[in-house]
């Protein structure tokens, strides 16, 4: 599958450093800094193939079912309780976090 063809969206600010990484590489990327409602990404998950999200965006059942073409969801954060695990399990959607996203800046905060 030719990687120009792969749609991924970007939600709640993800690096922009990441974002560039993605288009460098040849991946059609969206990205933007807030969150969507159900309604508004039902409207982006019809053609997507990968759906990157924050804490702040909740991926339903009804959104996973909705897709026509998901690869995978990428959880920015440290858990992965925002998705409807076992929607994405029976569609076989693959969710995966970044546990450590945040380790850096917690450790800033700290010192």
């Amino acid at each position: 599958f030719p990687k120009n063809k792969i749609k991924v969206l970007l939600l709640e600010g993800v690096s922009q450093r990441g974002i560039q990484m993605l288009k460098d590489d040849g991946f059609q990327v969206e990205a933007l800094k807030t969150a969507l409602t159900e309604d508004e990404l039902l409207e982006k998950i019809k053609d997507l193939h990968v759906l990157g999200i924050r804490s702040k965006t909740q991926v339903s059942k009804k959104v996973i079912d909705a897709s026509n073409r998901l690869l995978a969801i990428a959880c920015f954060c440290i858990g992965t309780d925002q998705v409807d695990l076992a929607a994405a399990q029976k569609k076989g959607v693959p969710v995966f976090n970044a546990p450590f996203a945040n380790t850096r800046s917690v450790a800033e905060l700290i010192i």
